[in-house]
Formats: C-alpha cells, sequence, structure tokens
C-alpha cells in the first residue's frame, strides 16, 4: 500500500525527494512556494562595516580590519512555503553561513508555520511563526603584543587601540543571533 502523499509532504529535504513516489514528489512540488531568496542578512552588514576600521600601532604602522572582516562567500538564504492544506501551510529554509579570518556566522535552519482562516468571502486572517536554528555570529579575538607595558594578551581586534584594558575589550566581541530568530505576525486581510 501506498503512503498517502499529505503524510510525505512533511519531508523537508530535497534530497529525500527522490525516495519519494513521483506522484507524491510532484504533489510536494507543486505545493512549494519559493518566498524568500538573497544573499547577506543584518549580521553580514555588521561584519561589512567592521571592514571600514583601523588602528595605529606604537611604531607607526596602519593596521587595516578589512582583511579581518572580509568574506570569500556572503550568507545565502531560501526560504519555501509547503502548503499541507488550504489553511495550513510550513515554511522551510536554510542558510549557507558565512567565514571571515576573525569571524564566523554559522549556517543555520528556518522552521515556521502559517495557518489561514477566511472570515467570509472578502476578508481572511493569517498567523505565521518562524524560527530560526542556527545563524549565530561569533568574533575571534586577536593576540596582541603591548610590549613592556602589557606583554602578549588577548584582545578583541577592533578595540586593540582603545584606552580600555584588553582583558576589558573582549566583553565586547561579536556573539549575536539572527536578528530575526523568533518571528511571529498575525495579518487580516479585507478585499474591497
Amino acid at each position: 500500500m501506498q503512503p498517502p502523499c499529505l503524510a510525505m509532504s512533511l519531508i523537508t529535504s530535497l534530497s529525500l525527494l527522490s525516495i519519494l513516489p513521483p506522484a507524491c514528489a510532484s504533489e510536494f512540488l507543486d505545493r512549494t512556494y519559493l518566498i524568500d531568496l538573497g544573499q547577506g542578512s543584518q549580521l553580514s552588514q555588521i561584519m561589512r562595516a567592521a571592514q571600514n576600521g583601523s588602528f595605529e600601532t606604537s611604531n607607526g604602522s596602519l593596521v587595516s580590519f578589512k582583511d579581518w572582516y572580509s568574506t570569500s562567500w556572503t550568507d545565502a538564504r531560501f526560504a519555501v512555503l509547503t502548503q499541507l492544506e488550504p489553511w495550513l501551510g510550513i515554511v522551510w529554509g536554510a542558510s549557507t553561513g558565512e567565514y571571515g579570518q576573525k569571524y564566523a556566522i554559522d549556517p543555520s535552519l528556518k522552521i515556521g508555520v502559517v495557518v489561514r482562516s477566511e472570515i467570509d468571502k472578502t476578508s481572511s486572517i493569517s498567523f505565521k511563526a518562524t524560527t530560526i536554528i542556527g545563524g549565530s555570529l561569533r568574533e575571534k579575538s586577536c593576540i596582541a603584543d603591548y610590549g613592556e607595558i602589557g606583554g602578549i594578551q588577548k584582545v578583541n581586534c577592533r578595540l586593540a587601540a582603545s584606552s580600555l584594558a584588553p582583558n576589558d575589550t573582549l566583553q565586547y566581541l561579536y556573539n549575536m543571533s539572527p536578528i530575526n530568530t523568533y518571528f511571529f505576525s498575525i495579518e487580516y486581510r479585507l478585499l474591497f
């Protein structure tokens, strides 16, 4: 006996589509819609801004942040909606992550649900909730030589030449979750 297509459509990995019966795979794809595709995130933008900094060492050399906070690949993402019923859909997607010499944005998975209810022929209300698993930004520290004053110490690269003590700069290392880790919305739609 062949499993019902609706139950099979809960499989959210395209790599698993090959094990579905062809009719179920086709139905799954027919009910799946691209809702987000892009490259870059708010965390990527924070790291792009960090590239603009620099400081001067005690011997007058300029240290630019560009190489530390640059990447050859900017975090890319996609999200799709798979409609399970006319009133129910699941949101799923992923992002690639991004890596630089002094930071990492982890890859992530996005999951969620959309529930829609028609109030009458001209109005509806919908609820959407999504969460992102992973995708955190973690900045790495530097090792700096403060000479006779402080010796070799771990320091926040961006604040190495500030008036803060090297150990005090470590609390300012970026360690952030995606800004939209949890998303909730209620939408009322009226057609006239």
